[in-house]
C-alpha cells in the first residue's frame, strides 16, 4: 500500500505537467474557436490531446510523450507562421474557399468537391435563414468548413441606408465594474473618470462600487449598471 502513493503523486505531477504543456501549446496556437479550426488544427488538437493523456499516465518514461508534444508545437508554430506569411502556404494548410451557389443556381460540381450532399447543403442554409433557396444569390464554403450565404439584393435586410437615415456612429461598450471590481483601464479608455462613474451611479440610487454586480457605458451617453442581487 505504501508503494502506491509515491505512484500517485507521480501521476499527479506528469498530469500537471501535461496539462501545463498543453495551455501553452493552446495559448500558442492563437485564440480561433473550434469552428474557426482548420483540418490541419483539428487533426492537430485531436494528436496533441492523445499525447497529453499519454504524458499523464506514462510514468516511466513520461519523456517521450512530452518531447512529441514539444514536435508537435514547433510544427504547428512553423503551420500558421508560414500561412501567416504566404499565400500558397495558407491554401496548403487550410484550403481555399469555394463556391457552392451561384447567381441563385446550386452547383452540383462544387457539392461534390466538397463532399455535400444538397439536403445537408439546405439544411445549412435554413440554419442562416434561408427556408427559400430563391432568396440566396451566393453560397461560399470557407475553409473553416463553414457556410457563408449572400442574399439577392431584394432580400438582404432593410438598411438606413434604405430609408436614407442617418443614425449617429456606433460605439463601443467598455465594461467599468464586474462583481464590484472597478476596471480602471477600461474607464480610462472610456474617457471617463471615477467621478463620473459615481455620479451616474448616485443617479441609480448605487452609493458603493461594491453593490454593483455589472456597469458599462460606451463613448456617447450610454450608460448601464445593475446591483448584486
Amino acid at each position: 500500500m505504501t508503494d502506491v502513493f509515491p505512484e500517485v503523486g507521480q501521476v499527479v505531477l506528469t498530469s500537471l505537467l501535461s496539462l501545463a504543456a498543453m495551455f501553452i501549446f493552446t495559448r500558442a496556437g492563437g485564440k480561433r474557436q473550434i469552428a474557426q479550426m482548420s483540418p490541419f488544427d483539428y487533426l492537430n488538437a485531436v494528436t496533441v490531446g492523445s499525447i497529453g493523456a499519454e504524458l499523464a499516465t506514462n510514468l516511466e518514461q513520461w519523456w517521450r510523450p512530452f518531447s512529441a508534444l514539444i514536435v508537435y508545437g514547433l510544427v504547428t508554430w512553423f503551420v500558421h507562421y508560414t500561412a501567416c506569411k504566404s499565400n500558397a502556404m495558407r491554401s496548403l494548410w487550410s484550403g481555399r474557399s469555394l463556391i457552392l451557389m451561384d447567381d441563385g443556381v446550386i452547383l452540383k460540381s462544387s457539392l461534390q468537391r466538397a463532399a455535400i450532399d444538397v439536403n445537408e447543403f439546405l439544411g445549412q442554409a435554413r440554419v442562416a435563414g434561408y427556408f427559400d433557396p430563391n432568396e440566396i444569390e451566393t453560397a461560399i464554403l470557407e475553409t473553416n468548413g463553414q457556410i457563408s450565404f449572400l442574399p439577392k439584393s431584394c432580400n438582404r435586410p432593410l438598411t438606413p441606408d434604405d430609408m436614407q437615415l442617418h443614425p449617429d456612429a456606433a460605439s463601443t461598450w467598455y465594461d467599468l465594474i464586474i462583481d464590484g471590481h472597478l476596471m480602471q483601464d477600461n474607464l480610462k479608455a472610456a474617457g471617463r473618470d471615477e467621478r463620473w462613474l459615481d455620479a451616474r451611479l448616485h443617479a441609480q440610487g448605487i452609493g458603493q462600487h461594491g453593490e454593483v454586480f455589472y456597469a458599462a457605458c460606451d463613448k456617447a451617453d450610454g450608460f448601464f449598471a445593475c446591483r448584486v442581487r
